[in-house]
């Protein structure tokens, strides 16, 4: 099957991007002015706040919210101590494990000698780059510890203190040639370089290019920074188009397909700064059909919002998504091909698998994932299913933890977040339900109401009182409203003020409201009853019989 990448960047500011393998959709990206990624992201901040009691500081660097930087995070050569005592080097560089934990048992103990109010003042300067993005009403988390990804290494700038070869390469003879090549690299003091396990198929040639394309960039990102004022954005690392420049396997990839000249030539220029030797077509797509429809390729904007996915068996998943948790249901549906029930659920939670990997890379799914798999007796089945979990997962980018599945059927995996998810991207909090999924019925927005008028007639009020109401509410309850208003018989008039309000519906005087809440609450008091006097004489009724 023919491997190819689509890139649609017609509409002005936005970028769709996904890579097939023949028909089938394994990659999706997209972004626009408003649903940008600033991971990875360098930026020159000012310190606007040191924390001592979190030991933290808050940086702005152009966001609405503050960034927040740990002190174990903030690099020594930014502390106001003497020069002597910022030297914090790894004489010999290794990958031995217990050099490394040495490492970083000394690089604890040189953070422990000081406390951030001491060593960082406010409005001071520092390059920082985005570790964690903004969620919700956090803010973004930073690192002053500089890191640039490349296509086979990653350089570590201001960072001596880790470096290497991938822990993931394990075949002993390339982690050899790699460490040869590594030490050939001859870094300066105080920077290192992780070779990435895409290497292990590279020439050196390629490698060493590589190499060479992170040192210019860094030298650019240092030239920048110098002519630069804080608050300000001085690279992009991680935006759609290089992510695929740099992290695809282009060897594999035949065609990229463009449908504008302008997102084509950037690539263009991107592919000679990555140094990447293939054969593969670059195409421009002229065509006034849509890019992906005239490949027969489903647009997958359509698609993957949706909550419940077919199965070709006749099962489907149900995905829901929360804050912190994503729950995925597996049912069997129309899928009644096999002999029993035992086959009819291995088979479906078989295909369920491939389905559930192919959604969590599409949507970007992280956190916590819990899979609600159909149950099965037989515990080969259980291990099964576990096995082809974990051989899917094994391929993910992200790091994953995956457990057994549970008695009740479940299976829960904690997966890494690398990015914005497509419900960040595509989705608000709906003004009337406020994210929580619910909104309330006419009956009981009514029934609210009416209650809330007995409340005002319950305290004796004769003055006539003031309704704003949400106008197409008022006029399609019109009727029912009046009439179950007429039935209490109150002692004023109710007077409704028509306005547009779809969110909360109805608004009452706060006055009146409190007036009705500070009595029913009296009311309340008034009539509790002590129930530990009934305990007491219900025990000697007991002990009296027992006599």
């Amino acid at each position: 099957m023919s491997k190819r990448i689509f890139i649609d960047g017609n509409i002005n500011s936005e970028l769709s991007i996904i890579a097939v393998d023949g028909q089938e959709i394994n990659y999706f990206d997209y972004s626009d002015d408003l649903a940008t990624s600033k991971k990875n992201n360098i930026y020159l901040g000012i310190i606007s706040r040191v924390e001592p009691s979190l030991q933290a500081a808050f940086i702005e660097f152009g966001s609405e919210k503050k960034a927040f930087l740990p002190f174990d995070e903030i690099h020594p050569s930014y502390f106001k101590i003497p020069h002597n005592e910022k030297i914090f080097t790894n004489n010999e560089k290794s990958n031995d494990i217990d050099d490394e934990k040495e490492s970083k048992k000394h690089f604890l103990s040189f953070y422990r000698r000081y406390k951030i109010q001491d060593v960082i003042k406010k409005d001071q300067v520092l390059l920082i780059q985005i570790v964690k993005e903004e969620r919700g009403t956090k803010g973004a988390a930073v690192t002053t510890f500089i890191s640039l990804p490349g296509r086979y290494s990653v350089l570590l700038p201001n960072n001596s203190s880790t470096g290497g070869v991938s822990k993931k390469i394990s075949n002993p003879l390339d982690r050899k040639r790699l460490k040869k090549l590594h030490d050939n690299f001859n870094l300066p003091e105080g920077m290192s370089l992780i070779i990435r396990t895409n290497a292990i198929s590279a020439e050196d040639e390629d490698i060493i290019a590589d190499f060479n394309f992170l040192r210019k960039l860094w030298t650019r990102i240092r030239e920048d920074t110098l002519k630069s004022k804080a608050p300000i954005l001085i690279s992009e690392l991680d935006t759609p188009i290089i992510k695929v420049a740099r992290d695809f396997n282009q060897r594999s990839i035949e065609e990229i397909i463009f449908s504008d000249l302008k997102t084509m030539k950037l690539y263009k220029k991107l592919e000679k700064d990555f140094s990447v030797k293939s054969k593969k077509k670059i195409i421009h797509h002229d065509d006034k059909l849509p890019l992906f429809e005239s490949y027969g390729i489903k647009n997958p904007l359509h698609s993957l919002t949706e909550e419940n996915i077919y199965l070709k068996s006749g099962g489907y998943l149900v995905i829901n998504p929360t804050e912190a948790l994503t729950s995925i249901d597996i049912n069997s549906g129309r899928a009644t091909a096999e002999k029993n029930i035992e086959i009819t659920a291995l088979n479906t939670n078989l295909e369920a698998c491939n389905e559930i990997f192919k959604q969590i890379q599409l949507r970007n799914i992280a956190g916590l994932i819990v899979i609600d798999f159909i149950d099965m007796n037989i515990n080969s089945n259980n291990i099964k299913i576990e096995r082809k979990i974990k051989e899917l997962f094994f391929r993910d980018k992200a790091r994953v933890q995956i457990t057994k599945i549970s008695q009740f059927g479940l299976m829960e995996i904690s997966r890494q977040r690398i990015g914005q998810s497509i419900y960040e991207t595509f989705y608000n909090k709906c003004y009337c339900c406020g994210g929580s999924g619910f909104k309330k019925t006419k009956s009981i927005i009514i029934h609210n109401i009416i209650s809330y008028v007995m409340g005002i007639n319950a305290i004796n009020n004769k003055d006539d009182i003031e309704i704003q109401i949400d106008e197409n509410f008022y006029n399609e309850n019109l009727k029912e409203i009046n009439r179950k208003i007429k039935s209490i018989k109150p002692l004023f008039k109710v007077n409704f003020v028509k306005s547009s309000i779809p969110k909360d519906i109805y608004q009452f005087d706060n006055d009146i409201i409190n007036k009705v809440n500070n009595y029913n609450k009296e009311i309340i008091e008034k009539n509790k009853t002590d129930d530990t006097s009934n305990e007491k004489s219900y025990r000697r009724k007991i002990k009296k019989k027992s006599n």
